[in-house]
């Protein structure tokens, strides 16, 4: 397909994914602007949630691109905040969950059976809970039992909506005093999404788009993504999976010098891999010096492109490399002639779960079994 064509892009991208990654600068502005009322207390039935006591633990429930904003928002804070930060992608939280766990759960449309089930475990260890998501049944038990919701649009995608799902992390943080949501920060992302996408943006052409470009380069081939952060490798993975339809490995350095490394020794020349390497301005000096030998090791049998991101905080950098990542794979979908809109498979499994376990049924259940004990 001809991605320069813009009626062959507007045929085959339905839903306009295009245009959902387009105002993520905007998205960014309005949840900025946005507040969340968050009471010193709550009772759900017979368990109290307490949102004052001192918090030594931050556990994220979700799924999907949902759970992804919460690898960033670990990955951000690793070297400043006191507290753990796990993101938990699983029906049940961890042992140690107790009411010093500050339990933050994250589903899109609201229905996420895990999240859900997360959120009944959360409840039942009185651990001070804070939802995040655009409406669903996860909406109505917060609204019914006075539970902390942070209501964000509905509409989108939800790998599209990925600043609806971070940055609302970050004004909860920011409310409960556990860290501090710099506007000028905030500020730095927006105008750099806003000049980014003028230069990768569909109306861009090939010679002047390097998403474009390197989407091509990446047709018909197995990208293996190299990232000193793992969150930025694992997101363009997935996007890369649910969008253009195809297969992808994420790692992360220093961790895949001591395996992942060695599968390449086996690889004959001719063979269906690409390496694409995020470059960050902040990576540690001993990681860059993996990444020059690593190349060493690679490059006489795949091709090896590399990403340099742009210096600033590190919350810049990792949004902006995401929103590179993001058009990269739309692009692809659209050389492999696939609509980046759908995800057929994963529809197919929720219907599924349904049907043969009536799983979201029981759990919702459980929830309402909970507020009423």
């Amino acid at each position: 397909m001809d991605i320069d064509d813009l009626q062959k892009i507007s045929g085959l991208d339905t839903d306009d994914m295009f245009g959902m990654v387009f105002t993520w600068p905007k998205l960014i502005e309005k949840i900025n602007h946005q507040s969340i009322d968050i009471p010193s207390q709550i009772s759900v039935g017979n368990k109290f949630l307490e949102y004052n006591n001192e918090i030594s633990n931050i556990l994220i429930c979700g799924m999907g691109g949902s759970a992804v904003s919460g690898d960033y928002i670990r990955t951000y804070f690793a070297d400043s905040l006191n507290q753990p930060i796990i993101v938990q992608r699983n029906y049940i939280l961890p042992k140690f969950a107790s009411k010093k766990t500050l339990v933050i759960a994250i589903s899109y449309s609201g229905n996420t059976e895990e999240t859900i089930s997360g959120i009944s475990y959360a409840i039942q260890n009185e651990c001070p809970t804070i939802c995040i998501g655009s409406g669903g049944k996860m909406e109505n038990f917060c609204l019914g039992n006075k539970v902390p919701f942070f209501k964000i649009p509905a509409g989108f995608q939800p790998r599209a909506s990925f600043p609806l799902l971070l940055f609302p992390i970050l004004k909860i943080l920011d409310a409960l005093n556990i860290t501090k949501l710099d506007d000028k920060v905030v500020q730095e992302i927006i105008q750099n999404l806003k000049q980014m996408r003028e230069l990768i943006r569909p109306q861009t052409p090939t010679t002047e788009n390097q998403a474009k470009q390197i989407a091509k380069k990446m047709h018909k081939r197995i990208p293996v993504i190299w990232s000193p952060y793992l969150c930025v490798a694992n997101r363009f993975k997935c996007q890369i999976n649910e969008n253009a339809k195809q297969l992808a490995i994420a790692e992360e350095l220093p961790e895949f010098n001591h395996n992942h490394i060695v599968g390449f020794q086996s690889l004959v020349k001719d063979n269906p891999f690409i390496v694409i390497c995020f470059r960050f301005p902040s990576e540690h000096a001993n990681v860059s010096l993996r990444f020059e030998i690593s190349k060493e090791i690679v490059k006489p049998k795949v091709e090896l492109l590399e990403l340099q991101i742009q210096s600033g905080n590190l919350l810049v950098q990792l949004v902006t490399s995401t929103y590179l990542g993001d058009y990269i794979s739309i692009y692809l979908a659209l050389l492999n002639d696939q609509n980046p809109n759908t995800v057929d498979s994963i529809n197919f499994l929720k219907e599924q779960m349904e049907v043969r376990g009536q799983t979201q049924s029981s759990l919702m259940k459980k929830l309402d079994q909970l507020s009423r004990s």
